[in-house]
């Protein structure tokens, strides 16, 4: 499932597309906002949403050889939650 069909279930439930996907994107942003803050996003029955950084690391060029250091980053993980089978 996409942007655009996730945009098209909600117009369903809401008066018309452009209000659904403004309130997608608003979701969005405040999702991208908080992760930025570095708090986590819960999504209840879906999983959590946090930002972790990464270390910094070397690597090695296959096609040189030479040795390159990676800067530590952010980056975003999702742990689902665990859904009751039925």
């Amino acid at each position: 499932m996409d942007k655009k069909e996730i945009i098209e279930q909600l117009s369903k439930r809401t008066c018309c597309k452009k209000e659904a996907a403004d309130a997608f994107e608003e979701f969005l942003l405040a999702v991208k906002k908080s992760l930025f803050r570095g708090e986590k996003v819960h999504l209840k029955g879906i999983g959590t949403l946090y930002a972790k950084m990464r270390k910094e690391r070397r690597v090695r060029n296959p096609k040189t050889k030479e040795i390159i250091k990676i800067m530590p980053k952010r980056v975003i993980r999702f742990k689902a939650s665990e859904v009751p089978l039925e």
